[in-house]
């Protein structure tokens, strides 16, 4: 499960950064955006964060997960939707190629603390 092992990377970037201010701060929530398509389940990720932060300088921090879905724009009509899978012609014109708009997403976006 390497989700464990992002939840490890993802606590120690939050210690590093509470490390560079001069006072000591208690993180509280950590909001991450998880796209659909990062490979990493948000359930076990949120297992993994509640393992590994046992231990860690942050064991009351609470991780919050936006999910972010699959999005996809078409070349030839512009048409921008979302999709539960990568597919390989536009639904709307059948001709164009898709791009990935959104569901690559594995970062954290905000970080509260006291």
């Amino acid at each position: 499960m390497h989700e464990v092992g992002i939840a490890q990377n993802l606590i120690e970037q939050v210690e590093q950064k509470l490390a560079q201010v001069n006072q000591p701060l208690k993180a509280l929530r950590i909001s991450v955006s998880l796209g659909k398509l990062a490979g990493v389940s948000a359930e076990a990720l949120r297992f993994g964060f509640e393992v590994v932060k046992k231990d860690s300088k942050i064991a009351f921090a609470k991780l919050v997960i936006n999910e972010i879905p699959l999005k996809l724009s078409c070349s030839n009509c512009l048409n921008e939707f979302e999709a539960e899978k990568i597919l390989e012609c536009c639904p709307t014109c059948d001709k164009g190629s898709l791009a990935i708009v959104s569901g690559k997403e594995l970062r954290i976006d905000s970080l509260e603390y006291e």
